[in-house]
């Protein structure tokens, strides 16, 4: 399953690259693709575990910028 999310409080393109690291490191995502100029994130994931996904993302992202945020699509 594919879900495209927006993002928000991401300040620069290097931490959005390593905010995407992050995710991609992630068990259950397949593929990740983190826009920084559209302030777009879209995941690909196994269906089962998406759900649980989210919250692995915002921390992951939370690491890296403290304010990150996603918004589903």
């Amino acid at each position: 399953m594919i879900k495209k999310f927006e993002v928000s409080e991401i300040d620069c393109a290097v931490c959005a690259g390593k905010i995407e690291d992050a995710i991609k490191k992630i068990e259950g995502v397949k593929n990740v693709n983190l826009n920084f100029i559209m302030q777009t994130l879209t995941v690909e994931a196994d269906e089962a575990d998406f759900n649980s996904l989210i919250n692995k993302i915002i921390k992951a992202g939370r690491k890296i910028e403290r304010n990150f945020s996603i918004s589903e699509v």
